[in-house]
């Protein structure tokens, strides 16, 4: 759910800064495959639409799972912030 809300928080940012082009990368294995696959959850449903018509308003959007191990720094910052 907190990693739904922050890329959605992402995606709502950079469409209202006029980005055309964004890639979101998350670690979340599972997120990343409901918005690869245009799926959605029944708890996230509201997150998930909302970063779905967000995505809609760039030229290009991708979602890329980066594993944990393989970005330490980003993973350590975010524990931090708990």
């Amino acid at each position: 759910m907190a990693e739904a809300l922050a890329v959605r928080s992402a995606v709502m940012t950079a469409a209202s800064s006029n980005i055309r082009s964004l890639t979101v990368l998350s670690d979340s294995q599972t997120l990343i495959k409901l918005l690869k696959t245009k799926e959605s959850r029944p708890a996230l449903f509201g997150i998930i639409f909302d970063i779905y018509h967000f995505s809609s308003l760039f030229d290009s959007i991708a979602f890329v799972y980066v594993p944990r191990l393989e970005n330490i720094e980003a993973d350590t910052v975010a524990k931090s912030a708990l």
